[in-house]
């Protein structure tokens, strides 16, 4: 009878645990997902503000329209360059980072990295759609 009741009350504290570590592992997950780029995180939906912006349409016309065309395209499309759609998302990174307190050493630190992957967004990632300004994900 020991045995049960000590069982039993090993069984309940794992499950207890378990309960309690379960929704810390997705939450950790999904602001993973998020950090990296492959979520929807605010960062995201400024990207996609700026751009819609730019380009003189709704967020939501532009998810719709990233199903099946590349930003460039979108953008050649109503005349606006490439150069046009960095410098666009340059300002908007450059307030936004501001805005967060970032010190003008950092905001420069990110804008270095964003220029060093959208360069090469258009070398070795345009060939396999693996992001940048021939795909429809941009990592802000």
């Amino acid at each position: 009878m020991k045995k049960i009741v000590t069982y039993s009350i090993g069984i309940a504290s794992l499950a207890a645990v378990g309960f309690a570590v379960v929704p810390s592992l997705a939450s950790a997950q999904s602001a993973a997902g998020n950090m990296n780029g492959s979520g929807n995180g605010s960062g995201y939906q400024q990207m996609i503000q700026t751009k819609a912006k730019l380009l003189g349409i709704s967020e939501t016309e532009l998810k719709t329209q990233l199903q099946t065309k590349t930003m460039l395209q979108l953008a050649e499309e109503k005349g606006i360059s490439a150069d046009q759609i960095h410098k666009s998302m340059e300002t908007a990174a450059r307030q936004r980072w501001a805005d967060m307190g970032l010190s003008q050493s950092e905001i420069d630190a990110r804008l270095k990295n964003m220029a060093e992957r959208q360069a090469g967004d258009h070398t070795a990632n345009s060939a396999n759609r693996g992001g940048g300004m021939g795909h429809n994900r941009f990592n802000q």
